[in-house]
């Protein structure tokens, strides 16, 4: 599952504002984020009591640290997503976001941004340590970083399951 989802009435403002033709404070556009996930909370519910992992995209996560780039109280962030599915793991892809534009087909006004992309880098950094979240250095090949995003989701799902895990 991926986030913003674009198919939904809110995805449809997101996409408005991220490509230009809308505009919003701030304070709207991380209010519509969270929205949007909130629009598929059932289905993610759905599918975690069918007992089966669910993989996301830009989860509550991202609101978080986009937001408090964007100047937003990180505290005001979580009380958006109360009530959400919580996360078990945490994955941040880390990069300079000079790295990153080769990897995106298109941007959009987030993504241009290259003040809120350092932003909101040094955001993830700093709030991985105290949310547990793991931090994979994503300018090393593809091989290694899916080596370490493997490691981790391995580790992961033992620790979900109770089994044993080697550190």
């Amino acid at each position: 599952m991926s986030f913003p989802d674009y198919e939904t009435p809110i995805g449809q403002q997101i996409r408005g504002f991220l490509s230009g033709r809308l505009d919003f404070p701030p304070q709207v556009r991380h209010l519509l984020f969270a929205a949007n996930r909130w629009e598929k909370a059932s289905l993610i519910r759905r599918i975690q009591g069918q007992g089966k992992v669910v993989i996301v995209n830009r989860y509550t996560e991202s609101n978080l640290a986009y937001g408090a780039a964007n100047g937003l109280s990180v505290d005001w962030l979580l009380g958006l997503e109360t009530g959400m599915p919580k996360t078990d793991l945490v994955i941040v892809l880390d990069a300079p976001p000079p790295t990153l534009v080769s990897r995106r087909a298109g941007k959009d006004s987030y993504e241009k941004d290259a003040n809120l992309q350092r932003e909101t880098r040094a955001i993830y950094k700093k709030l991985a340590p105290r949310f547990g979240w793991k931090v994979v250095q994503a300018t090393h090949d593809i091989q290694q970083v899916h080596d370490s995003v493997v490691a981790i989701v391995e580790k992961g799902l033992k620790r979900m399951q109770g089994l044993p895990v080697t550190p």
